[in-house]
């Protein structure tokens, strides 16, 4: 009975000194150690936000061995300034990954030899996550902000009964969909003005949302608020085809006119 090809490779390719030689080289660009007074660190391949490596350090007993993140996910969400959104996650996290969290580290107390890869896995994936929801907090939170900052900008230029904020817009689809504000100017269509971020599934989804209430019969004006334009690269293209599309700074002369176009 002949060999599959492909597994014939595959048994000779692991057999290879050469091969492994790479592999393992492989390895080692991926995951470094290095080792000093008290303890050891391990470079993991994982990443957090900002681009940084996740480390783990492991310190050593008698018979058993320490592992933590050492706070570095802490650090890490307190220099993107989301410090105060890394405890309740993180908290929650370690509850569910069985290890224990003092509110700024990660740690397993106690691992035996043969718990410790795994050891070292799951508090590298739960500083990174913890890092990671801290992050997502804290743009959702920006984002909030920058919607009250519209709306207080809108009351300026405009009446403040005539604009509404955080407003559910039914589309052609009979889907809702929620819209920052909205400015009701008298003898003209509503304008719709809605935030949009420059990452591709705001971009994807206030385009959708635009595109849904275009057609309404006597569809509101849409005009999409982004921070910088040419930040959207190609983006701006595709938002464009469903609403005018100006800057946060936009002066405010320039934003009545858009409301009393339509």
């Amino acid at each position: 009975m002949g060999t599959n090809p492909s597994l014939r490779w595959f048994m000779s390719a692991i057999t290879n000194p050469k091969f492994n030689a790479i592999v393992d080289e492989v390895a080692r660009e991926i995951v470094a150690t290095e080792h000093r007074v008290g303890g050891s660190f391990i470079r993991t391949p994982l990443m957090y936000p900002s681009g940084s490596t996740v480390v783990v350090r492991i310190e050593e007993g008698e018979d058993r061995f320490f592992v933590s993140d050492m706070g570095f996910g802490y650090q890490e969400a307190e220099m993107m300034g989301a410090g105060l959104m890394y405890a309740k996650p993180a908290g929650i996290i370690a509850e569910a990954a069985g290890v224990r969290f003092d509110n700024q580290a990660f740690f397993v107390l106690e691992a035996s030899r043969e718990q410790l890869a795994g050891a070292v896995v799951t508090i590298a994936n739960c500083s990174q996550e913890a890092t990671i929801r801290a992050s997502d907090a804290l743009a959702e939170k920006t984002f909030e902000d920058k919607k009250v900052r519209l709306y207080e900008k809108l009351v300026k230029v405009f009446e403040p009964k005539i604009v509404s904020k955080n407003v559910e817009v039914v589309g052609a689809s009979t889907q809702k969909w929620r819209v920052a504000a909205i400015v009701s100017v008298p003898h003209h269509r509503p304008t719709i003005f809605e935030l949009v971020t420059k990452h591709p599934n705001s971009v994807a989804n206030a385009t959708m949302k635009f595109g849904d209430i275009a057609l309404l019969k006597d569809a509101p004006h849409r005009v999409a608020v982004v921070q910088n334009r040419a930040e959207l690269g190609s983006l701006l293209t595709v938002l464009s085809r469903s609403a005018d599309v100006i800057e946060d700074d936009t002066p405010s002369e320039k934003i009545r006119r858009l409301a009393e176009a339509a």
